[in-house]
């Protein structure tokens, strides 16, 4: 009765998980097992198109023949996690950007039979980012700016202050 219990809270946290977040199950090798209604949401395709595709799906074909890439991949086949905003693309090369964890999954032996991704959609605040930097990038072109510590310490000036000051 114990072990029900414990399988019953354990579907609980995942049902959970699965309502606020897009997952997506992966082989050792990359290729996509199973994929919940908010990935598929994110990334606008059915579970039928990507089911057994691999992971490169969703990144450019030089990211995916790049070494960094096989890094990763190997990374998560050693059953190390990652974490980290990543850049993707959906169907039709639509740009997503997520936060997300890739978690290998343990059997009893340690080893890893699969790789599970947890992600956030972060494409607005990604290009909500964008423009704030595009604004403050103009802002320095064309102002006079210096940033101060709060003690008074300066931290940066930019080269119109410095030319306005003679420096």
């Amino acid at each position: 009765m114990i072990g029900f219990a414990k399988k019953q809270k354990t579907s609980h946290v995942l049902n959970a998980l699965s309502s606020s977040q897009a997952i997506i199950e992966f082989d050792t090798q990359g290729h996509i097992l199973h994929a919940n209604p908010n990935f598929l949401a994110t990334m606008e395709y059915d579970l039928e198109e990507v089911k057994g595709q691999h992971h490169s799906l969703f990144v450019t074909p030089a990211h995916a023949k790049s070494s960094e890439y096989a890094h990763f991949w190997e990374k998560l086949r050693s059953g190390e996690f990652a974490r980290a905003e990543y850049q993707r693309f959906g169907k039709n090369g639509k740009e997503v950007w997520i936060q997300a964890s890739y978690n290998p999954i343990l059997d009893q032996n340690h080893k890893v039979v699969k790789v599970v991704k947890f992600a956030t959609d972060i494409t607005a605040q990604k290009k909500q980012s964008t423009y704030y930097q595009g604004q403050i990038s103009a802002i320095g072109k064309s102002q006079a700016v210096i940033e101060f510590n709060m003690d008074g310490t300066v931290v940066d000036a930019n080269a119109n202050f410095l030319n306005a000051v003679g420096l």
